[in-house]
């Protein structure tokens, strides 16, 4: 079995080594072999250098048009997997993850899936003792509910077969919420099909860390709102015009909120 890993890209110098060097660690055997593996990197025009830090770390690089959908389309697009891994450049999959895949992928029954979630805070980022506590009650049941519901996010790292990505003619073409839509269409196939692994994997708080934790929460809550209401996302996008879908870290020393 082979599993295409697809790592989506917008001016991630800073973090494209780590996730590709953290996915082939993710792929090693007990006995020093790894799962067989093919790293794309699905670029949408960094001027940063990400590219030429991967170039010689990965198995290809496509360069394109920026767009998440886009993006994770075109690097599955040119895959050669049984199996797509689709991760955002600041999450970081935990060791053996990957042999994880594998394993459960066995079961001819089960179509695809995602991770538990960690969030990593810069350590030179200080803060408050209440956002401590509610980041980590935020998580823990944000966890939870995907657990339960099986509607797993972006950043949760999921994977799917390839066959069953094809059939549903991948992700649809959305500004936002394109891993949702993707997973309400995979349930479709039947809700006992898609696992949650509780291995974890790291991924950055840097959104929060620049526009605030309680905002992040907010905008996100509204986005899907919108979404799950069926606004049309040309509007969506129109309403957060001032949300980018490409994070940035931030320069805040202290965050209470």
């Amino acid at each position: 079995m082979l599993v295409s890993v697809i790592i989506i890209t917008l001016n991630e110098a800073d973090n494209i080594e780590s996730a590709i060097i953290a996915v082939k660690k993710a792929a090693v055997m007990s006995s020093g072999k790894s799962v067989l593996l093919e790293i794309i990197v699905s670029d949408g025009g960094s001027n940063d250098g990400t590219t030429k830090i991967a170039q010689n770390l990965v198995d290809k690089i496509i360069i394109g048009n920026k767009g998440r959908y886009k993006q994770l389309n075109a690097g599955a697009k040119v895959s050669r997997g049984d199996v797509l891994l689709f991760l955002h450049a600041d999450t970081l999959l935990s060791k053996g993850a990957i042999l994880r895949i594998s394993y459960i992928l066995k079961d001819t029954k089960i179509i695809g899936g995602g991770f538990k979630k960690y969030w990593y805070w810069n350590p030179e980022l200080k803060r408050s003792s209440f956002l401590r506590f509610i980041s980590f009650l935020w998580v823990t049941l944000d966890n939870l509910i995907i657990n339960r519901l099986k509607s797993i996010p972006g950043d949760n790292a999921i994977f799917v077969r390839k066959s069953v990505f094809e059939e549903l003619n991948g992700f649809s073409k959305m500004w936002m919420c394109e891993d949702l839509d993707i997973m309400r269409r995979m349930k479709r196939y039947g809700k006992k099909r898609i696992v949650y692994i509780p291995s974890e994997v790291i991924t950055s708080t840097r959104r929060f860390e620049k526009y605030g934790f309680f905002r992040t929460v907010f905008t996100w809550f509204l986005i899907v709102l919108f979404w799950k209401m069926r606004i049309p996302q040309n509007k969506i996008k129109e309403h957060f015009k001032k949300y980018s879908t490409v994070p940035e870290r931030g320069n805040k020393k202290y965050l209470r909120f």
